[in-house]
């Protein structure tokens, strides 16, 4: 009898370079786009399947979309709860890629010291503010690096800043500066999640980012963060050079052994703000939309959901950053921030305070001085600015 053979079947490979998000759906919120489809009792499983079948979306951008606004519709939209930001633009080393406004406090004592007394003052006048309109402080985060201050001056930051039921955030971007001392007062004052800008926890890399350190370096201090029970968040670089599917993949194995409760993935063309890289080169447009694709099933075989999702439209494509959460251990802080819900007060250089009106669907805002130097000298200014802000 003669054995039959069955010829294996190997699944062509995904042609990247046609798989851009649909042309209705660029922008910063494709969320925001798809549910005037979404209809009454509709399952997240047939809403995907309506923007594949009907609106001709990938199908795995279809099922990111419909899981993102499914989060989306979860927040409470409550005028009087806040975001609270406070920037300590403060590191070791500046990276390469670095478009946020940070200085070397070693080289830059004097005007430290200034710099914290101005904060100081700011963070005072906040605090009137929100008494004086009744707001709820929903979430804080400390950006930059306040873990670059001293004991005494973390201290004397977080007791002023004391509201009741707040997630309270760190913003770390060199683990270098964490101290079993420094943790202890986190813990003593509720901080609840550490987050750690990592970018990649590839050696090349982080050389060629101008970090000068190495991961074996810094292993202690995620150590210690989790012997804290802090949760941890880790920000992830999508599509650095000569980063492919192997370092992802390594960058991700990493961050789920080192505890992380959140793991946000940030695309190199679609990064933080209006500062935009454009490449218009096929084959790099190719390789960025295959990493996303890599990071969303790998974080989708790992039990983490996205719960945040917004995009900026390229010159060559839409390419996302999306923040994946553990057994449903959102940051709200990102998710408020990155869904431009709430109202946003901000303390320090480079920060923006903004007021949303949901009801009537408005957003008014002010911005600090994005340079050290001219927060300092323009302290007075800026405080008066802002009273005048809150008082229209």
């Amino acid at each position: 009898m003669t054995r039959l053979r069955i010829p294996k079947v190997v699944p062509k490979p995904k042609d990247f370079s046609k798989f851009p998000w649909t042309e209705e759906f660029r922008g910063k919120f494709p969320t925001r786009i798809a549910e005037q489809y979404l209809i009454s009792g509709m399952q997240y499983e047939d809403f995907r399947d309506f923007l594949f079948a009907e609106k001709h979306v990938d199908y795995r951008k279809a099922g990111l979309m419909a899981h993102a606004l499914r989060a989306d519709k979860g927040i409470v939209r409550n005028d009087n709860e806040i975001l609270l930001t406070i920037n300590f633009p403060f590191c070791e080393w500046r990276c390469v890629n670095c478009r946020r406004n940070m200085y070397q406090r070693s080289k830059n004592t004097d005007a430290y010291m200034y710099y914290f007394d101005a904060i100081m003052r700011e963070i005072k006048l906040t605090r009137e503010i929100i008494a004086k309109r009744c707001y709820i402080v929903k979430a804080i985060c400390y950006t930059g690096n306040l873990l670059a201050l001293d004991a005494e001056e973390i201290e004397k930051v977080l007791s002023k800043c004391t509201y009741t039921l707040s997630e309270i955030n760190v913003e770390l971007g060199n683990p270098k500066f964490v101290t079993r001392e420094k943790l202890a007062i986190l813990k003593k004052y509720n901080v609840t999640r550490i987050i750690v800008n990592a970018l990649t926890f590839n050696t090349v890399s982080l050389r060629k980012l101008c970090r000068r350190y190495e991961f074996k370096e810094v292993y202690d201090s995620f150590k210690l963060i989790a012997e804290f029970g802090f949760d941890l968040n880790i920000e992830l670089l999508v599509g650095l050079p000569q980063e492919h599917e192997l370092q992802l993949g390594r960058n991700i194995k990493l961050a789920v052994e080192l505890g992380a409760t959140g793991i946000d993935f940030y695309s190199r063309f679609c990064p933080q703000g209006n500062n935009i890289e454009v490449t218009t080169d096929k084959n790099i447009i190719a390789e960025q939309r295959k990493l996303l694709e890599y990071s969303s099933n790998t974080m989708k075989s790992l039990g983490f959901s996205p719960y945040f999702l917004y995009c900026t439209e390229v010159e060559s494509g839409c390419f996302e950053n999306v923040g994946y959460a553990l057994n449903n251990k959102k940051c709200k802080y990102l998710e408020d921030k990155y869904w431009e819900v709430s109202t946003s007060l901000g303390c320090g250089a480079d920060t923006n305070t903004v007021i949303v009106k949901n009801l009537h669907n408005t957003r008014k805002s002010i911005q600090n001085t994005y340079d050290l130097g001219q927060y300092i000298m323009g302290i007075e200014e800026i405080l008066e600015k802002k009273r005048k802000f809150f008082e229209q």
